[in-house]
This record gives structure tokens, C-alpha cells and sequence, in this order.
């Protein structure tokens, strides 16, 4: 759980678990469901497509800062904004990409606001095998995952090896507040 001191961003829990989702609308309806009782939002997001904390939190920040505070989102739910940062983009049918899909993936999952039965109730949701902490590969980024990202956020080879490799994490997150320009 974030215990965050910003006005800006609520207390957050940050979970990460493997999927096999068989009927992706059955999954939503369970995560809506936990939603409900824990009077929080969920938000799962396929790992493959997710850069790592940097990523998440610089999204989620501006989320947060965009729904809770100045109050001029683009989606009409949190969840669907946060997806929209997390993509960096305005168009909800790409930010859709970002969320879970049916089939076996890993995901990020994010409950705003934290609660203490925040895990259990994760924990209960179908077609998830939840980890009691992230392991340490998923801030790893593999020749396959390295390619997405750079196609998905025009990141260039150029504009790559000037920084390095190891600093695709921080680009994404640039993108992901430079996206605040075309809002």
C-alpha cells in the first residue's frame, strides 16, 4: 500500500498476478463486483504493455490529479483515465489495449483507494493468481517487450541510444506527461 502525502494522490495499492481469463466480459463483472464492495476502482493492466512502477505511478499521478482535482477527465469512469495515461493517449479504443484481455497474461492491478481487505478481496477475484510481492523481473524488459514499447510510444532507436536501454522506463514516462499537452 502507498502511504503518499500528496493531496493529489489517494493511498494506492499496487498488486501484480497472472491471468488466464476465459471470458473476459465474467472477469470485468468480478472486478466491478470487488469494486463495489471495497467502494474503491481496480484497474488491471496487462503487464507486457506496462513499463514498470515508473510507469504506473506517473500515470496514476496524472489520473488522479485530472479526476479527483481539477475535474476535467476525458473518460467518463477512473479506471478508463488511468488506462488513457497509462497509454498516453486521448483515444479510449487504444487505452482499451492497455487493460486486461482475454487469455493468459501477467497484470499490473491498481485499488484506489487502498483498504486493509484490499489484497483478500483481489486475491478472490477468478482467473487470477496473485503474488504476495511483484517479483523483481518485472521491471525487466526483454528484446520483445522493448520493441512494443518503442512502436507503442513512438519511441525511436535514435532517442533510444543516446539515453541507453536501461532508461526505456523513464521515456515511456516522459510520454506519458507529454501526453498531458494534447489533452
Amino acid at each position: 500500500m502507498n502511504n503518499t502525502t500528496s493531496p493529489l494522490m489517494p493511498t494506492y495499492a499496487l498488486l501484480y498476478a497472472d491471468a488466464e481469463i476465459i471470458d473476459i466480459q465474467d472477469f470485468l463483472v468480478a472486478v466491478r463486483a470487488a469494486a463495489d464492495r471495497l467502494d474503491a476502482h481496480i484497474i488491471c493492466m496487462n503487464a507486457d504493455k506496462i513499463a514498470g512502477r515508473l510507469h504506473i505511478k506517473t500515470a496514476l499521478s496524472h489520473a488522479c490529479r485530472t479526476w479527483f482535482t481539477d475535474k476535467n477527465p476525458i473518460a467518463r469512469s477512473f479506471e478508463m483515465e488511468v488506462l488513457l495515461w497509462v497509454a498516453a493517449t486521448r483515444q479510449t479504443s487504444v487505452a482499451a489495449k492497455f487493460g486486461a484481455q482475454k487469455g493468459t497474461m501477467p497484470l499490473w492491478i491498481v485499488v484506489v483507494p487502498a483498504k486493509e481487505s484490499t489484497t483478500d478481496e483481489i486475491d478472490c477475484l477468478p482467473s487470477l493468481s496473485l503474488y504476495s510481492t511483484p517479483p523483481a523481473s518485472t521491471e525487466d524488459i526483454n528484446a520483445e517487450k522493448k520493441g512494443r514499447l518503442m512502436e507503442e510510444f513512438s519511441i525511436g532507436e535514435a532517442e533510444l541510444s543516446t539515453v541507453g536501454c536501461e532508461r526505456l522506463p523513464e521515456l515511456v514516462a516522459e510520454r506519458v506527461a507529454l501526453s498531458a499537452i494534447y489533452r
